[in-house]
């Protein structure tokens, strides 16, 4: 049988299970006040360090029991649904096909489709899920790259402005058709880290930054992001609320010579004192050698990239706290 099939039998099974050790012993006339005081006996007396997928340990037999639901739905079944090409040559042939995406005909291919048919563009991404490609890689190894391309090509007078900012515009909306499936196993709690993730004023295209968002958002962060705030709504939002990281998109040089400044004003305004500060964006891509005059502490040039150095960067600050320390938590 195929392990799909498996993996959605094992689901009803357990589900209906729990549902009838839930409506026996839970909801019984015997859940007295006997029952609550052998549930708090079994509890340790020192609580471990919650993560985003945990639940308060000396939260009732309820919390826990849709705990555990939510981890078996969650983070069972998907592991072992992503499981499924269980054999090197299947693994290999995956990645091949993945790595198939970036190559420059294909990445022209979707560029031409953007530019003439959307409907046709997301069709064609479509079709890639259906053959087995994930999402990931066909934003960081398709879209991306097709994003750059549209710039290449306004660059040798190939298209229009209009042209770049409708292709990415209709990019842009592609992934957010896509995203309930991208997110489709994401999960905040009241642990989960915050990001705030904005552009610099005067940015004209945030397709990069919406992508980041995408990636964190399926990490299990939660992420406030408003394209057309400007720098005192942004340094308000920063001082009023708790976030684990700051990330900025620059898009231009002109950008660039005010952003350390910016930078220092959010870090003395932000309500967390240890705020983690990422810049990216693509003037970063076309000029590498102006990270190194960048007063941040990680660089993120492309999503999967930006949240892998975000959570390392908390790890290092916060150690072995909770993910996020905000105290009203």
């Amino acid at each position: 049988m195929p392990i799909k099939e498996v993996a959605i039998q094992i689901k009803t099974h357990l589900s209906e299970t729990l549902e009838d050790f839930q409506s026996r012993f839970f909801k019984s006339p015997s859940s007295n006040q006997q029952d609550i005081q052998n549930w708090q006996e079994c509890l340790p007396e020192k609580p471990p360090i919650p993560s985003s997928h945990s639940v308060p340990i000396h939260a009732g037999p309820q919390e826990h029991l849709n705990w555990l639901v939510d981890t078996i739905e969650t983070s069972i079944i998907p592991q072992l649904i992503d499981s499924h090409p269980n054999t090197e040559s299947q693994q290999q042939a995956k990645q091949a096909l993945s790595e198939s995406i970036e190559h420059p005909q294909k990445v022209q291919e979707l560029v031409d489709l953007i530019l003439q048919d959307a409907s046709q563009a997301e069709q064609r991404i479509t079709d890639y899920c259906a053959a087995g490609i994930p999402l990931e890689e066909i934003y960081l190894r398709l879209i991306s790259p097709s994003a750059r391309r549209l710039g290449e090509m306004w660059n040798e007078d190939m298209c229009s402005f209009v042209d770049v900012t409708i292709g990415l515009w209709r990019m842009k909306q592609i992934m957010h058709d896509l995203s309930p499936v991208f997110q489709e196993y994401s999960r905040t709690s009241q642990y989960s880290p915050k990001a705030m993730l904005i552009p610099m004023t005067g940015s004209q295209h945030t397709l990069g930054l919406f992508m980041v968002s995408e990636f964190f958002r399926k990490a299990g962060w939660k992420v406030w992001g408003e394209l057309s705030a400007q720098k005192s709504e942004i340094v308000a939002k920063a001082s009023n609320e708790w976030f684990d990281l700051i990330g900025i998109s620059v898009s231009i040089q002109e950008q660039f010579i005010e952003l350390n400044n910016f930078i220092q004003t959010l870090k003395n305004a932000s309500k967390n004192p240890e705020v983690g500060i990422m810049v990216g964006g693509p003037l970063f891509i076309a000029h590498p050698e102006l990270i190194s005059q960048v007063q941040a502490d990680i660089i993120g040039l492309n999503a999967q990239e930006a949240v892998e150095a975000a959570e390392l960067l908390l790890a290092k600050v916060q150690g072995g706290k909770p993910i996020s320390t905000d105290p009203s938590n």
